[in-house]
């Protein structure tokens, strides 16, 4: 699997969602990687509880932050100060859903073909993290056919049509893992408030790296990792703009 947060093309995808990842090995003799990734069969994927634990208000403002990154690149900064607005509204909203849980980041286990983000959190300090995207990927080369059922998979994954997302892993037909994109909800919620105040400014580029920064705060990591842990009530709090 390739990183999902790629720059480019990625982000043209990744604006309606997150982008299709082709399937790749393990490093031979990287037994860790290989215990690491939670593998399940095409038969035992159940798309309706794994898209069920994705928060919507979440997915939608990780979509218009690369949304307002692509309308920056573009000069339209106007188009941009509007996804930035409704971005921040969705993270306030998504504060207060049943998705988010607490946890250092550092107690988490990044899947092997991610690795930590590129902006990391201070080391066991908990923060609340927002599940904002999920593909299912694979380990096992794919013939040609199977790659266009893994991907037309991840579509109507991201689209909500889960039994549609059934009968395509079926085609499929080998193991498959949940990865799950996870967003620190106090971190990126105030690198988006900056890019508001950057934007109100003028400043457009101060506003880019605000969302770039975002961005590289993502952590990619098993489904069964967000299967595992229970929401807990201190997560409706409101969530404080920390510096990054």
């Amino acid at each position: 699997m390739h990183r999902l947060m790629s720059a480019g093309a990625a982000l043209v995808a990744l604006s309606a969602g997150f982008a299709v990842t082709p399937a790749s090995a393990a490093a031979p003799g990287d037994d860790s990687a290989a215990r690491s990734v939670a593998l399940m069969k095409a038969d035992q994927v159940n798309a309706t509880r794994d898209f069920g634990r994705l928060s919507k208000d979440g997915q939608k403002a990780f979509a218009n932050i690369l949304l307002a990154q692509q309308a920056l690149t573009n000069n339209q900064n106007g188009q941009a100060q509007s996804l930035i607005n409704d971005a921040e509204t969705r993270l306030e909203k998504a504060a207060k859903d049943s998705k988010a849980f607490i946890k250092a980041e550092d107690a988490m286990q990044p899947v092997p073909s991610h690795g930590m983000p590129k902006r990391v959190a201070a080391s066991g300090v908990p923060l609340h993290w927002l599940p904002v995207g999920g593909e299912y990927a694979v380990t096992d080369t794919l013939a040609p056919a199977q790659q266009t059922a893994l991907a037309s998979a991840n579509q109507h994954l991201k689209a909500g049509d889960t039994k549609l997302v059934n009968q395509d892993l079926h085609v499929v037909g080998t193991s498959v893992q949940y990865v799950v994109a996870l967003a620190p909800l106090e971190m990126i919620s105030g690198d988006v408030h900056r890019a508001s105040v950057f934007m109100d400014g003028g400043d457009t580029k101060s506003a880019a790296d605000a969302l770039q920064n975002a961005v590289d705060s993502i952590l990619f990591v098993s489904g069964d990792v967000v299967a595992v842990t229970h929401p807990s009530a201190a997560k409706r709090h409101k969530m404080a703009h920390s510096p990054s």
